[in-house]
């Protein structure tokens, strides 16, 4: 799993959620929803990121 972060225009961020696939010979990232959520910093973005990461990763295990 990886995670995007994005600024925004409006200066909030975002993070994007995705998953390794390999499908029918295909590898690829594929984009996993989870809801839209307005950050206000960087520094509060990436905090919010890798506690995700932590919890995808204690599912996947």
């Amino acid at each position: 799993m990886k995670k995007e972060l994005i600024r925004r225009k409006d200066g909030l961020y975002t993070a994007e959620a995705y998953r390794w696939v390999e499908d029918c010979g295909y590898e690829f990232w594929s984009y996993i929803s989870q809801g839209l959520t307005l950050i206000d910093s960087e520094e509060h973005a990436r905090k919010i990121t890798m506690e995700q990461l932590k919890e995808c990763s204690r599912d996947e295990f």
